[in-house]
C-alpha cells in the first residue's frame, strides 16, 4: 500500500454520534497504524458551556488528514488544515448522527470500511465554501441572532431540519421575537432587497435528498445552491411554507433559490451562521464564497 511511507494524523471525536467506546476507538486507530509508517492520534471534543473546545494541534505536517467523528468535526478538521491546491489530503470516518457530508459522497457507514476507503479510496476534487474568511464543508446556514435561543448549530444539521424547526418557532411566537432580518446581497446572479427568515448555501441536492436536484447538479463546479425564506407575514404563510418544505419542496413564493458562486450579505441587525452543525459567529456584513474543487478528499474507488 502506497500509504505506508505517509504521515498521518487521525483526530478522534469520541463523543460524536451515540459515543465510540474505548475498544472501538483502538481498532481504528490499530488498524490504521499498522498501515501507515507514522500515525498521529489526536483526541478532539466538541466544547460546552463549561468546557472550552480543545485546540487541534497547529503545526500539521501529515500527508492524510483522517477525521473521526460527525460532520461537525469534519468540519473542524478541514477548517484547520485546509490548503487549497495542496497537502494534505483529507478523509472521513462517519461516526455522527446525520453523516451528511458521508452520505454525499458514498463514504461507508461501516467503520472497517471507512476505514479502508481513508487509506485506500482515490482523490476526489469537492468544492468548499467560505464565509467571512472560515471554511465550511457543505453547507452554511444562517437566520436571526435573537433566534438563537430557538434554534441551536448543534442541534440542527440539515437545511431543511433547520428551516423547518425555525418556522415552527416563527408560528409559535407570533413573530415577536425579532426573528426577522432585512437582508440586502449582491450575488453573481441578480441584487436581493428584501425581509427573511432563513437562508442557507449548500450543495443541497446532496443534503437533503433529491429537492433540488437536476442533470446540472456537481458538488465540484464552483457554485453552491442558496436558499432563501422570506418572511410570513402570519400564522397561515407560515403553515403553508412548512407544509411546502415537509413535501421535500421548494414549491413556493416565500422560497427562494439560485446558484452563486459568491455573495456580500448586508443585514439590518446581527445574522448568527451555522457552518456544517458548528457555530459559525455572528455578523452585520458576511462575505461568501464557493472554493471550487479546493478540498481533496478519499472517496471509495468505485463511487
Amino acid at each position: 500500500m502506497e500509504q505506508k511511507t505517509k504521515k498521518v494524523l487521525l483526530v478522534i471525536n469520541p463523543l460524536a454520534g451515540a459515543g465510540l467506546n474505548r475498544t472501538d476507538a483502538e481498532k481504528i486507530i490499530e488498524s490504521i497504524s499498522s498501515q501507515c509508517a507514522d500515525t498521529e492520534v489526536f483526541e478532539f471534543e466538541p466544547e460546552t458551556a463549561l468546557i472550552p473546545r480543545k485546540k487541534l494541534p497547529e503545526n500539521n505536517d501529515a500527508n492524510l488528514v483522517i477525521s473521526c467523528g460527525g460532520d461537525g468535526t469534519f468540519n473542524q478538521v478541514v477548517s484547520q488544515y485546509l490548503k487549497p491546491g495542496s497537502l494534505p489530503y483529507f478523509a472521513h470516518i462517519p461516526l455522527g448522527y446525520t453523516n451528511s457530508f458521508a452520505r454525499a459522497n458514498g463514504i461507508p457507514f461501516d467503520t472497517k470500511d471507512a476505514v479502508d476507503t481513508a487509506l485506500n479510496g482515490r482523490l476526489a476534487k469537492r468544492d468548499a465554501g467560505m464565509v467571512n474568511g472560515r471554511r465550511f464543508v457543505f453547507v452554511a446556514s444562517f437566520a436571526s441572532a435573537s433566534s438563537l435561543n430557538y434554534v441551536t448549530s448543534q442541534q440542527m444539521k440539515s437545511v431543511f431540519e433547520y428551516a423547518i424547526h425555525m418556522l415552527r418557532a416563527v408560528g409559535e411566537l407570533h413573530m415577536n421575537i425579532g426573528t426577522s432580518f432585512h437582508l440586502k446581497a449582491e450575488t453573481d446572479n441578480v441584487p436581493l432587497d428584501d425581509e427573511f427568515i432563513f437562508g442557507a448555501i449548500s450543495n443541497l441536492s446532496s443534503i437533503d435528498g433529491d429537492i433540488l436536484s437536476n442533470d446540472s447538479f456537481s458538488n465540484d463546479d464552483g457554485k453552491m445552491e442558496l436558499l432563501l425564506i422570506k418572511t410570513p407575514k402570519d400564522r397561515a404563510e407560515t403553515v403553508a411554507v412548512l407544509d411546502v418544505l415537509r413535501n421535500d419542496s421548494v414549491d413556493h413564493p416565500l422560497i427562494m433559490t439560485m446558484k452563486i458562486s459568491k455573495a456580500s450579505f448586508v443585514t439590518d441587525s446581527k445574522i448568527a451562521w451555522s457552518l456544517d452543525g458548528e457555530f459559525g459567529g455572528t455578523s452585520v456584513e458576511s462575505a461568501v464564497e464557493v472554493l471550487k474543487e479546493a478540498l481533496t478528499v478519499k472517496v471509495p474507488k468505485t463511487e
